[in-house]
């Protein structure tokens, strides 16, 4: 199966299998490889005669051809994450969809990177378009899912805090750690967004876990995506599976970490 290089791999998956998860951005590079991952992962229990199925809830501006080829196995939501409104009516859409169960996963992977040369390189608009997706738009999308959230974290209170509970993962990058910030200064806007995303991810972090909510910033790696480019060294497959291993291991002491695969953290 697509996922499944070792019997070791497959038992860490199986243990955390969210019975809902929202992914931006859906309809490319990473976040098109998450709903494949899910839409695999619920093939693989089915054909185990397991319940364990994953409502998977695919959210993006634009259609694409392979996400299109998905469309039987997932709910797709046309969504700018810039737009409030739109925002606002897919909260409405998807507690339809998880109905009592609340949402048990959000994935805030839609981004933008543009290859603005330093300050005086780095235009005020694509500074502000970078925030507006990079940072507001991750912010819009928690602020109006909080509830359906809150409300998984509730129904599975017999769970320990975790995303098998209920979560927010925020993708991220190593660009955006500040203390890593020194010789390299390409991606101006980019790096600045990514850094205020870690903030709203610490912020988020400390003020959900009263909600049992628990909240990670995320490093994919340099994989082969329209941002990575062709010569990225690591597939959008591998590298959705590492983030997934890092949001099966983790528990309510990473909450609010900044994380890459191996469960290492990176320094804001």
């Amino acid at each position: 199966h697509y996922f499944i290089q070792s019997n070791l791999r497959m038992k860490l998956l199986q243990q955390f299998s969210p019975r809902s998860v929202l992914i931006t951005g859906a309809n490319r590079g990473l976040g098109l490889e998450f709903v494949k991952y899910f839409v695999n992962l619920n093939k693989v229990f089915h054909e185990s005669n397991q319940t364990n199925q994953t409502k998977v809830i695919a959210c993006s501006r634009n259609m694409s051809s392979d996400l299109e080829h998905l469309l039987e196995d997932v709910h797709h939501i046309d969504l700018d994450v810039t737009n409030q409104t739109q925002v606002k009516e897919a909260a409405l859409t998807v507690s339809k969809i998880v109905k009592n169960d609340g949402l048990n996963l959000l994935i805030n992977n839609a981004a933008v990177m543009r290859h603005g040369k330093g300050i005086a390189g780095c235009s005020v608009d694509e500074m502000r378009e970078s925030l507006e997706i990079n940072l507001i738009g991750t912010h819009s999308m928690t602020h109006s899912f909080h509830p359906l959230l809150k409300h998984a974290a509730e129904s599975h209170s017999d769970l320990p805090i975790s995303f098998a509970r209920a979560g927010i993962c925020n993708l991220s990058a190593e660009l955006g750690s500040i203390k890593g910030t020194n010789k390299n200064y390409l991606y101006t806007a980019y790096k600045v967004s990514k850094a205020g995303l870690n903030m709203v991810t610490k912020c988020t972090a400390v003020d959900l876990i009263k909600d049992n909510i628990i909240c990670i910033s995320v490093h994919p790696g340099w994989a082969k995506t329209a941002l990575g480019g062709p010569s990225a060294p690591l597939s959008t497959h591998d590298s959705v599976c590492d983030m997934m291993e890092i949001m099966n291991s983790c528990t309510k002491k990473h909450n609010g970490q900044f994380l890459r695969k191996g469960m290492n953290s990176i320094l804001y």
